[in-house]
């Protein structure tokens, strides 16, 4: 009987691990698609309402979809003499894991906001666009193709070692 319980225990943790590395694939493009709504929404504040990078903090914080980046919560809504704007953006986004091609769009973005005109802003903006496009492609080809792998050599391999265990 205790063999038994050992197999199906060997069966969980292999399906458990199987399904942590492909909610890890998941996760990672879920983290895309929220960059760029983060994006778009920048680019049309900066459009429509010419807003400067305190009042983009402001709206980010309160948009919904933007939970898989926390980094945001920790940027200043207000000026503070003495802090600049784009170092309290590159420790927040430093401070947050994630996988370096989206760390660098973020990066750049950071880097370039309210140091342009508009127009500059938003080609920018346009162009991190396009490179995010093509990550999001791979993270959700990775996802499609691996995640559903992953899932079921997980199971297998647990039931694997639970037959050996009996």
């Amino acid at each position: 009987m205790l063999r038994i319980f050992a197999a199906l225990m060997f069966t969980a943790a292999g399906a458990l691990s199987g399904s942590a590395v492909s909610l890890r694939l998941r996760e990672r493009r879920e983290l895309c698609r929220c960059i760029g709504l983060m994006l778009n929404n920048t680019a049309i504040m900066i459009r429509c309402t010419a807003a400067d990078v305190y009042e983009l903090t402001g709206r980010l914080r309160i948009t919904p979809g933007l939970s898989a980046l926390s980094f945001i919560g920790e940027l200043p809504e207000r000026f503070e003499p003495g802090r600049d704007f784009h170092e309290v953006w590159s420790e927040a986004l430093s401070a947050q894991e994630m996988p370096d091609e989206e760390r660098q769009i973020l990066s750049e973005l950071g880097s370039a906001l309210g140091r342009s005109d508009a127009e500059g802003q938003l080609s920018l903006i346009e162009g991190l666009n396009e490179r995010l496009k093509r990550i999001t492609s791979a993270r959700e080809e990775a996802y499609d193709r691996k995640g559903r792998m992953y899932r079921s050599v997980g199971i297998l391999f647990g039931v694997m070692a639970g037959i050996l265990v009996i």
